[in-house]
């Protein structure tokens, strides 16, 4: 379906919002968006969030050349078991898999985009069962499919769920999500997303640990980062979207380059209390972009739409080649 490097978008929305009206606008670089159509609710059902603004965004997207591969979630199904359910039981995966094969025709899609996280380390082989057992039938329609996974190597329940080397060999694309390398639980604070960390974990996937062709590997980056707070020995963070970075930065703070890191490391003291945070700016992205070229890799995404700052197409538009 593209020519040259993907180019994705997220368009995330909650379950009870509608899809956003993009009407009169257009993404420079972008040739997929993937809006959040489809979630698992807490009973196993695949539930649609598409309706007429859905169907609009779908005539907006087609009509601007753009692809479109909704996000189809496990997230909003709240627990890890109703995932593991419906991975072990055949009928189950089944009906999951005729229901997203009966949406991608009911709203004339290019494509889905599976994204499952948050799964049980024994469900492994069944979650990749499953891969297995959509892949043919989206084929029959002319579907593409891609997944998400996290970095290899991390925790049971975000990490080592995934068979990258199957889901690669399986799919059209592996999407790496590189980002929450420090993320919200994490109780040591560091950046979000780090061009060394990235670097090593691409060597990962295409590597002799996963061996997956890096011309199936999307490389997907934040346009959000993380502010650290420390005060009285107790930490916490808060995301901040790209675009508010310099809103929340101080006249006084300390910002100095970390060129492992590719990004602006910035310190500041306010109300008795220490700030830390790992800058995501144009900057920080060519660079995080340049390792498309670097490893021959099938294109990028990035999450999320809106949080962006305007300039920031541009840059991507120029970096991957595509207008």
């Amino acid at each position: 379906q593209i020519e040259g490097k993907v180019n994705l978008v997220w368009d995330y929305y909650s379950t009870v919002a509608k899809a956003p009206d993009r009407t009169g606008t257009t993404i420079d670089g972008i040739n997929v968006v993937s809006p959040a159509f489809f979630h698992l609710n807490k009973n196993g059902e695949l539930e649609e969030n598409v309706g007429e603004a859905g169907k609009k965004y779908i005539e907006w997207a087609h009509n601007n050349g753009y692809k479109v591969w909704p996000m189809v979630q496990n997230s909003e199904a709240g627990s890890i078991n109703v995932t593991s359910n419906i991975m072990n039981d055949y009928n189950k995966r089944q009906e999951l898999i005729s229901q997203i094969i009966v949406y991608c025709v009911k709203y004339k899609l290019d494509g889905v985009n599976i994204d499952f996280e948050n799964m049980k380390q024994e469900d492994k082989n069944m979650y990749s069962r499953f891969i297995i057992e959509l892949e043919p039938r989206l084929k029959e329609i002319g579907m593409t499919l891609s997944v998400d996974v996290t970095a290899p190597d991390g925790s049971e329940t975000w990490s080592m769920c995934f068979d990258r080397n199957v889901i690669g060999d399986v799919a059209d694309y592996i999407v790496f999500m590189a980002y929450d390398q420090h993320g919200g639980s994490s109780e040591k604070i560091g950046t979000n997303s780090g061009y060394d960390w990235i670097e090593t974990n691409i060597n990962k996937f295409i590597g002799t640990q996963e061996e997956i062709n890096s011309e199936k590997v999307i490389l997907a980056l934040p346009f959000y980062t993380r502010v650290w707070k420390e005060k009285n020995g107790e930490l916490d963070n808060i995301a901040v979207a790209m675009k508010d970075i310099q809103d929340v930065i101080p006249s006084n703070a300390s910002i100095e380059w970390d060129d492992e890191l590719k990004q602006y490391y910035i310190q500041y003291n306010q109300n008795g209390a220490t700030y830390k945070l790992w800058s995501e700016d144009e900057k920080s992205l060519e660079a995080k972009l340049s390792l498309i070229d670097k490893y021959n890799l099938a294109g990028a995404a990035y999450w999320q739409k809106d949080m962006e700052t305007s300039n920031i197409w541009k840059i991507i538009s120029e970096k991957l080649g595509i207008n």
